[in-house]
């Protein structure tokens, strides 16, 4: 199982640095609390952060897409809060998840928070949940499994209309399921009824109690389902449309199983908190499963030694920034890299070793880069760079006080960054001269 331990201490580190606002521009959450419904949604949507609708991702879906509700795990006072006895974390938030039924991919993800500002249409709250979920997937050829919650003759065949096929089990009392199936007698275990209604196939199934299940994609006819009953020793014969639903309405549970590996173990007093590290829960095991199917290792990497990996990523400032330690530990840094990008660091005078009272020493950030940018754009001068006076008394460099000590510091690719920077005030000259010229 993950090292939890380190993740929080990784995580504690990039929310305590102020330079790692910059990360999470994409979360608003100061009113959060005030209007939970508004803000959290826009906030932790798939096209903002799980999936990622602005990045291509090299993930093309299954055919079978699930949608079923998950728990994030939650105590305190909330008016939203609920309680679910099948879940493993029965108090909580809950949330509705699309999920990959093949890989437990996730590709959409809503937050519970109650009663909606915004009036749900005539077909009812969960019609409109499921076509939320869905859109951006209709005419693709997906075929959909959920379960009683969800489905309604109503909803599949609007659906069906749509291009995506559904199949799941439904309650009698929907507005839609014929009464004279609910009004018919089964007798014997394994007994079927089943009424056909335009795309619609609905099958009384008389299993422990009747199951009603419908569909727009699957047939009721029995087929074997290569297990054998271990009383009687005989092969399990049950519905196709009930096989198919058994064994492919797990895409949310594996989704769920495999993030209850890597929780994050966070104590808080802000629920939004709780829901965005179970986001970071839900991002990294999206990677995970895009990283398994595009890999072209042998042996891929097991999903604990790649949430490390991904921990150290994580600690990492965007930009190709420096990486920070988790705890300073006692003894020797690792390393002259580890050195220059998380030790103390102070700027003095270069000592001289002869007669010569003010010694200079070429800038080892501004000297290589100046150079790389006038070989790329065609020019050449004797000594590009700077000379400096100064040096780093703990890494023994030379190094300009503004801007070189700073990024010598703070950047692995220092050049590169020195570059950058400059680029981009140069840019920023050109245009103010040309708004001073109009």
């Amino acid at each position: 199982m993950a090292d939890n331990l380190n993740f929080g201490e990784y995580l504690d580190e990039i929310f305590a640095d102020k330079d790692s606002d910059n990360e999470f521009e994409g979360f608003d959450l100061d009113d959060v609390n005030e209007n939970p419904e508004v803000n959290i949604n826009e906030c932790i949507t798939n096209e903002n952060w799980v999936a990622g609708d602005h990045v291509p991702l090299p993930l093309n879906f299954s055919q079978n897409l699930t949608i079923d509700e998950c728990m994030v795990p939650w105590r305190g006072n909330l008016s939203f809060k609920t309680y679910n006895p099948d879940k493993p974390s029965k108090y909580g938030l809950k949330a509705y998840m699309l999920c990959d039924s093949k890989n437990g991919f996730c590709s959409k993800f809503k937050l519970y928070t109650g009663k909606p500002l915004i009036p749900h249409s005539s077909n009812g709250a969960t019609y409109d949940l499921t076509m939320d979920l869905l859109r951006g997937h209709f005419g693709k050829g997906h075929i959909l499994y959920c379960d009683n919650y969800y489905s309604s003759p109503q909803l599949f065949s609007d659906l069906w209309e749509l291009g995506v096929g559904a199949t799941g089990t439904v309650r009698p009392n929907r507005k839609g399921v014929p009464d004279e199936l609910k009004s018919l007698k089964l007798r014997a275990k394994g007994e079927t009824a089943v009424v056909n209604k335009g795309p619609l196939n609905l099958t009384k199934y008389l299993d422990h109690k009747p199951v009603y299940m419908l569909s727009t994609v699957s047939t009721s006819e029995n087929i074997d389902t290569n297990r054998k009953d271990p009383r009687t020793g005989e092969n399990i014969i049950r519905p196709k449309v009930v096989f198919e639903y058994n064994y492919k309405m797990v895409g949310v549970d594996r989704s769920d199983q495999m993030i209850s590996y890597c929780k994050i173990p966070i104590k808080t007093l802000k629920w939004w908190k709780k829901v965005i590290f179970h986001m970071f829960s839900m991002a990294a095991l999206n990677s995970y499963i895009i990283y398994k199917i595009t890999t072209t290792e042998r042996s891929p990497l097991l999903f604990r030694n790649y949430r490390r990996k991904f921990i150290k990523q994580l600690i990492e400032k965007s930009n190709d920034v420096g990486i920070y330690e988790a705890k300073k530990s006692a003894g020797r840094p690792s390393g002259k890299q580890l050195e220059r990008l998380t030790g103390r660091h102070f700027a003095e005078k270069i000592i001289p070793t002869g007669t010569k009272l003010n010694l200079t020493r070429r800038c080892i950030v501004c000297t290589p880069a100046e150079r790389e940018l006038l070989a790329s754009a065609g020019e050449k001068r004797r000594r590009p760079g700077r000379d400096t006076s100064f040096n780093c008394a703990e890494c023994n460099v030379a190094l300009c006080i503004d801007p070189c000590f700073k990024l010598y510091h703070k950047y692995k690719e220092y050049n590169l960054a020195y570059k950058r920077q400059k680029l981009a005030a140069e840019a920023a000259r050109n245009v103010n001269e040309n708004n001073t010229e109009e």
